[in-house]
């Protein structure tokens, strides 16, 4: 609640709380229940808690747990969730770009979501609201963009740099990526999608099936930008290649015909 709100907490000081208050458990046992409520809030559509890494195998206490505690604060949880999904905010300092550039999380083993026939209201989906935020995702193109441009002119090729292409905003949105940039080395374009989340590394994002075609059909020439934690300090990580071997891509619509 407190990160989602902005406010700065400190794991140590919650964990130290906790250890006094409760039955006594050691600070990996704090940790590891903690990971398993980041992997249940990721379930019901809310973002996670950072720095606690999701941990799915946890037990049905303990999401019963979590999902009491969001009822006993009937939209008050959900009200700083979705402001946190609808906030734009502005880069105003001095990027450090070489500092930008960041791991990918590791791949996490599918949620029980769909795993399960347990049926359960879902009152909030984080990804989807970001991904309705559009200036969000327009500054996050842009600072893609700018990224870009420093990579390729570290590479010594700034003739390339001068040739990137911001294609959603040249093109509109159907292309299937957002910017046509350059791999330095081979002299081939490079089609970059961009997400972008005011959230942590492993916080879902909505992809199209006409976005994920795409990723397939140039595989060889295709990289999703994943912008995270933008609203504090952003920073990429980037998945390169079939967006369906990267990536558990979970079916949240079907298109009915008769």
């Amino acid at each position: 609640m407190e990160d989602i709100s902005g406010n700065a907490y400190s794991k140590a000081k919650h964990r130290r709380a906790l250890q006094s208050s409760q039955v006594k458990r050691s600070d990996g046992s704090i940790e590891y229940k903690h990971q398993n409520i980041s992997a249940i809030l990721l379930e019901l559509g809310y973002p996670y808690i950072p720095g606690y890494k999701p941990a799915f195998n946890y037990q049905k206490i303990l999401k019963d747990a979590v999902q009491a505690h969001l009822k006993s604060q009937p939209g008050e949880i959900e009200a700083e969730a979705v402001a946190l999904a609808e906030q734009v905010p502005e880069i105003s300092h001095a990027v450090d770009w070489e500092a930008v550039l960041d791991i990918p999380p590791d791949r996490l083993p599918n949620s029980p979501e769909i795993q399960t026939s347990e049926f359960m209201p879902r009152h909030l989906n984080y990804a989807e609201r970001e991904e309705r935020n559009r200036q969000l995702g327009k500054l996050g193109e842009e600072f893609v963009l700018e990224f870009e441009k420093y990579r390729l002119e570290q590479a010594g090729r700034s003739d390339l740099a001068r040739e990137i292409e911001w294609t959603s905003q040249k093109l509109g949105d159907g292309a299937g990526y957002d910017i046509r940039s350059f791999d330095a080395q081979r002299e081939e374009e490079l089609f970059i999608e961009v997400k972008t989340t005011n959230s942590g590394k492993y916080q879902p994002f909505m992809i199209s099936d006409n976005e994920v075609a795409f990723s397939v059909s140039t595989k060889d020439k295709y990289a999703l930008y994943r912008v995270f934690d933008f609203r504090h300090k952003a920073r990429i990580f980037t998945l390169e290649g079939n967006i369906q071997e990267l990536v558990n891509l979970q079916p949240k619509l079907y298109r009915a015909t008769f």
